[in-house]
This record gives C-alpha cells, structure tokens and sequence, in this order.
C-alpha cells in the first residue's frame, strides 16, 4: 500500500501529479513522528531505478505544492 492513512492518501493525491511530470512513480508515502513530523516520499522510474539528481529534482518541484497546500500542521521535515 503506497499510503495507509487518510492524511497521506491526501498528500500522494496532491504530488502524484508533480511526480508523473517528472517521470517518475509515487512508490509510498508516510508520516511518522509526533512532535516535529518526517514526511517521507518514496519514487522511482518506471523501471525501478533512481538517481540523486531526480531525487532532488522531484524534492524541488514538491516544495511549492507543500507550501501552499500545507497538508501537515506546524514543522515537519521532509524527506525524499
């Protein structure tokens, strides 16, 4: 399962998008932590593979959709 709460269901709902323009498949995405939040986003290539550059890449394109969408109250970290 590639999200299991309601709260990342929303989140994989909003990037998928950003992810596919950039060729690459959403693999999982979670929320862990209480006090200050890690969202973690897990993607690849359609052939399973995955490099620094498009890591960061997709890291760059999601900050804005993130900023404006504020999916997750308060500070988190975010890890892609």
């Amino acid at each position: 399962m590639r999200a299991q709460s309601e709260l990342e269901i929303r989140i994989l709902d909003m990037i998928e998008p950003v992810a596919a323009s950039l060729g690459l498949d959403v693999v999982r995405v979670r929320v862990m932590g209480s006090q200050t939040p890690t969202l973690q986003i897990m993607a690849e290539r359609p052939d399973g593979t995955m490099t620094v550059a498009a890591c960061a890449k997709l890291s760059r394109a999601l900050n804005p959709i993130l900023e404006v969408e504020d999916p997750i109250a308060g500070e988190y970290s975010l890890e892609v």
